[in-house]
């Protein structure tokens, strides 16, 4: 064990070593398929304190309020049927966008992202109802974050152009007929899915509405514009214009009074239309009590907040008490008396058909600024660990969902947890985390964030650490059971992400972390913005007792620094360690008095210093990944950007000589070295992304330009000459964020990719079988366990932490 721990100190992650390959000529990508689970994770154990990133959609399933459904920004699905104490996860690629279950059995669920799926077992498998598997001509993952889309034969009814499922309805009056709408187009099915009808509205729907009593020949088809009635019989639709006043419609909700069949229609209208890209439009409520016939706007009080207009982002009723209903405020401005300001932040519920409504989710009352805690918590809420790292900031309220048959069961999500409630929002309490009396924390299953690494501490074999975007810094101290936050000391503007990690191998108690206040590196989104560098803060914390307390330690690097990359020469004197850390928005630093000072090492290096990964080789070479980013010319925004490019440092960072790995363009990400042969390096790169992906969709209108696909290899390079030349070596369509060699296996090799697909080769990369039960679309990295020879860890980007025996599945 030791022997391993030494080697692992040597190189960049600590915890993996990278690849030696062959040329792979029949990997195949994940895609949806019939009668096919998306997840079936029974030999992976999720890992981490539970929440950490934004949930939507939460929908129940029809007479049990302990079965609902969830999804998060990052694509994965999470279902439970206990009320939320634990949670199954099943991936959809690109996420699911919509839910409904069967009205008349809670087993039957449907899911919809690009396309319609249903599970008939409460989601533990999944047939894909349209379009038609027959029908796909192709599957295809492309763009920054390996968006996936589909492409039909001839004569699908299938629109390519608006591929994304948004709204689902079964047919409470006969089951075996299912709406759901994409775009402007609605579609029917008569026959539980067999068949499709489709039907084009006036503008992109947003929301459908049936019943089997008072619309049970209608079905109400809400669009941005209008409200349209859908016979089912004559399958024509007739038109009504929305008041002028109300249009566009954002949201819509909508159900009939409890012991009633009157039909309420609740529908929100963001006023401030001007900037799509503004999140805190000044938002109205209009509804209908006549099933649409008339709208009136809600002037309540607290609702219009004498007229300084609220932002609201999501209105949600009950399906059979809808005279209760709840609002999601992100925004709701105070002016004091002595003229100062304060933002709140929550939800509202009205219980008599919207006529008053009152707070019965709320927090803030500060600055309204992310990351400074000048406001409060949420006083009727029992919380995990969440309210204590952010409570007191803005945090921005997501999404709602109410039970169907009973108004006071709900679910409210922000950027970091999901919380219900059963007495009507008297009370609320988390369902993500579960919180054990030493402080510590452990998921439900409902894990969200994304992580970078695995730290191990070398001293200590049940402590292991979690490098995580938006919530730090988390460590355990009895090997991953419950975690805890630790970001005491670090300084507010930086606590977003830890991105790595490294241990002193000899010091006990001694580690180095690096810290950003911009996330997602090195997704193309974080740099189109040509202030980038002017908001990006950050740098390097060291800590002396095991990761409880940290210290910034910056002076030459400057507070404005996000770090990404750490590395500890093992050869440097303990108390004098040479480090080298990768800043983003500044290139390379590097230390010889243990971090106490730093150094810009940038001599050879272009005008791209957009420094992402550093790798340590056993020889003492330093390899440097620098990934694609916009140019930004005289600091305006345009179309010009810097390819991403690898380096290579022999003397100690003093100098840099650009290395030739392919000659066209390039978007490098972790690279490292094989530690029985220095000179076998191995590169996972990131296949093709576009324009926009880059400088931004709103610089590539702006200058009409073509928003064109930027090809480049994907996969994976190897160079047996230490860097000087190179062969590809896996599929060059893979977005490939990662490879590992397992050295205690000869031969075995992994990689995990943004294709929903982990692999691993047994025979130095000859052959490839597919990692059973893991199928989340954007995967990081592969981590081997140094404490069980058997297993390893899966880091994700949005699904936490994965740990397990790595299965395989046959080869196809």
């Amino acid at each position: 064990m030791m022997s391993l721990m030494k080697h692992l100190f040597r190189v960049r992650s600590l915890l993996h070593v990278t690849i030696a390959l062959t040329f792979f000529v029949a990997l195949r990508c994940a895609s949806p398929s019939s009668d096919k689970s998306p997840d079936n994770q029974s030999n992976w154990i999720k890992l981490g304190p539970g929440g950490g990133g934004a949930t939507f959609i939460p929908t129940f399933a029809h007479g049990n309020p302990n079965q609902f459904v969830v999804r998060c920004d990052m694509t994965g699905t999470y279902i439970t049927s206990d009320g939320g104490d634990s949670y199954s996860q099943t991936n959809f690629p690109n996420g699911a966008t919509a839910y409904a279950y069967d009205p008349s059995d809670e087993r039957i669920l449907y899911a919809g992202n690009n396309a319609l799926h249903r599970s008939t077992d409460g989601g533990k498998t999944w047939q894909q109802l349209f379009p038609h598997p027959s029908e796909v001509k192709e599957t295809k993952y492309s763009g920054d974050h390996a968006s996936f889309r589909i492409t039909t034969k001839e004569g699908s009814l299938y629109p390519e152009e608006n591929a994304h499922v948004h709204h689902i309805r079964v047919d409470a009056s006969d089951t075996r007929t299912i709406y759901f709408s994409m775009g402007r187009y609605l579609f029917r099915s008569t026959d539980g899915g067999e068949h499709w009808n489709r039907y084009e509205t006036d503008a992109m729907i947003v929301g459908l509405y049936t019943n089997a009593t008072s619309a049970k020949d209608i079905l109400y088809i809400l669009t941005a514009r209008a409200l349209n009635k859908f016979n089912k019989e004559t399958a024509e639709i007739t038109t009504q214009a929305l008041p002028e006043e109300m249009v566009p419609v954002i949201s819509l909700t909508a159900g009939t009074k409890a012991n009633s069949d009157a039909i309420i229609f609740y529908a929100l209208h963001n006023a401030d239309d001007d900037n799509p890209d503004d999140e805190f439009g000044e938002t109205q409520l209009w509804i209908s009590r006549d099933a649409g016939a008339t709208w009136n706007r809600s002037l309540d009080k607290v609702l219009t907040n004498d007229g300084n207009t609220p932002s609201y982002s999501m209105v949600a009723c009950a399906e059979k008490d809808a005279g209760t209903a709840y609002l999601v405020c992100n925004r709701y401005k105070e002016t004091l008396n002595d003229g100062t300001t304060r933002y709140w932040y929550g939800a509202l519920k009205s219980s008599n058909e919207g006529e008053s409504w009152e707070w019965v989710w709320k927090g803030g009352g500060g600055s309204g600024r992310y990351g400074v805690k000048d406001g409060q918590g949420v006083a009727n809420l029992t919380d995990a660990w969440t309210e204590k790292a952010f409570g007191g900031e803005y945090i921005r309220l997501i999404d709602a969902g109410v039970y169907p048959d009973d108004g006071n069961v709900a679910i409210v999500t922000d950027w970091y947890r999901t919380m219900k409630t059963t007495d009507g929002g008297k009370t609320w309490r988390e369902i993500y985390s579960v919180a054990h009396p030493d402080g510590s924390f452990t998921s439900r299953g409902l894990d969200v964030t994304t992580t970078y690494g695995v730290h191990f501490d070398p001293f200590d074999p049940q402590h292991i650490a979690i490098s995580y975007t938006d919530i730090g810094y988390h460590h355990s101290f009895n090997g991953g059971k419950s975690w805890i936050r630790s970001a005491e000391g670090v300084p507010s503007e930086w606590v977003n992400t830890c991105y790595w990690v490294a241990f002193d191998p000899e010091v006990k108690g001694k580690l180095w972390s690096v810290w950003s206040s911009l996330h997602d590196f090195p997704r193309g989104k974080m740099t189109r913005n040509p202030n980038w560098k002017k908001y990006g803060k950050g740098g390097v914390c060291v800590s002396t007792d095991g990761g409880k307390t940290w210290q910034p330690t910056v002076e030459g690097m400057g507070f404005d620094s996000p770090a990404t990359s750490i590395v500890v020469d093992p050869k440097s004197p303990p108390g004098q360690r040479t480090l080298y850390a990768s800043v983003y928005s500044k290139g390379v630093f590097k230390s010889t008095d243990d971090g106490k000072t730093w150094t810009l090492k940038n001599n050879g290096i272009g005008p791209n210093t957009a420094a992402f990964e550093l790798t340590l080789s056993p020889n003492g070479d330093l390899f440097l990944t620098i990934s694609a980013t916009p140019a930004h010319t005289d600091g305006k925004a345009g179309l010009d950007f810097y390819s991403g490019a690898v380096y290579r440092s022999k003397d100690g960072a003093e100098t840099w000589t650009k290395l030739n790995v392919n000659d066209g363009l390039l978007f490098p990400n972790g690279i490292e070295v094989d530690p029985k042969d220095p000179n076998r390096v191995f590169l996972g790169c990131w296949s093709d992304i576009t324009l926009s992906d880059l400088v931004g969709g709103a610089v590539v209108r702006r200058f009409n330009a073509e928003n064109k696909t930027l090809d480049m290899p994907g996969g994976i390079f190897l160079s047996e000459d230490g860097g000087d030349t190179w062969q590809s070596i896996f599929d060059p369509e893979q977005y490939v964020y990662d490879v590992t060699i397992d050295p205690r296996h000869p031969g075995r090799v992994y990689c995990n990719t943004f294709n929903g697909v982990a692999w691993r080769s047994d025979d130095d990369g000859k052959t490839w079988n597919q990692l059973a039960g893991y199928n989340f679309h954007w995967g990081h990295r592969v981590v081997v366990d140094i404490h069980d020879e058997e297993k390893v860890y899966l880091t994700t980007f949005g699904s936490s932490l994965l740990h397990g025996t790595p299965k395989i599945v046959a080869n196809q």
